[in-house]
Parts: C-alpha cells; sequence; structure tokens
C-alpha cells in the first residue's frame, strides 16, 4: 500500500474528527442554558477539535516547515485558549448580579480568609 494513502486517510480522519468535535460544541452553545455552562462545554471542544485539525494538516502536509509552523499554533493554542475561557467566566461572574439565583458560586476567597481548623469544619 502506498504510503501517501495511508497519510492521507489518517489526515481526513483528523480533520473529521476535529470537525465533529467542533459541531457538538456549537450544539452545546446552543442548547445549554448558562453562560458558564456554555463556556465550559464549549472551550473543550474548541481546544480539542482545534488541534485535531492542526494535526491533521500537519499529517498531510508531512515534515516541513508549514507543519512546524501548524504545530507552534497548536501550542499557541493549547495554552491561550484555557486563559481565555477563564477570564470570560470570571468576568461573568464579577458582572451578573442575577447569577446566584441560578447557579451556585462558590466563593474560595472566604474559605482561604479562615484559619485551617474553621476551613476542616
Amino acid at each position: 500500500m502506498d504510503m501517501s494513502i495511508i497519510r492521507f486517510s489518517l489526515a481526513a480522519l483528523l480533520i473529521a474528527g476535529g470537525v465533529f468535535i467542533l459541531s457538538v460544541a456549537t450544539l452545546a452553545l446552543f442548547r445549554l442554558k448558562y453562560v458558564l455552562n456554555r463556556i465550559c462545554a464549549t472551550s473543550k471542544c474548541d481546544t480539542l477539535g482545534a488541534m485535531m485539525m492542526l494535526f491533521g494538516c500537519c499529517v498531510l502536509f508531512g515534515f516541513s516547515f508549514t507543519s512546524l509552523k501548524l504545530l507552534l499554533l497548536v501550542v499557541f493554542v493549547w495554552l491561550t485558549n484555557p486563559v481565555a475561557v477563564h477570564m470570560i467566566g470570571l468576568s461573568e461572574v464579577l458582572t451578573n448580579p442575577e447569577l446566584e439565583d441560578d447557579v451556585e458560586i462558590v466563593d474560595l476567597t472566604a474559605k482561604a480568609e479562615k484559619t485551617p481548623e474553621e476551613a476542616t469544619l
């Protein structure tokens, strides 16, 4: 069997998997009710879907300078997407006064101010 057919099949499988995961993220974006639930579901799917598609492109292009650039893009997405989602979630918690009516928010700062003996009670 020709090696290019195997490489193309693996790349197609990775890209199709990435498209499927991004489709699931889009469905979760429309189906979930609260902002925090939406960003939790979509951030994981965005990171994984984009990384699978970029890895598929790396396999398709083979060992080249383009693949190196795509791998750097994978690292960039892997590092920046969780930070961006965390900032979006934090801004929602800090700016939405009605959020505590619908979602349970755990105040970690109040627990950190307690002594270790009080925190275990």
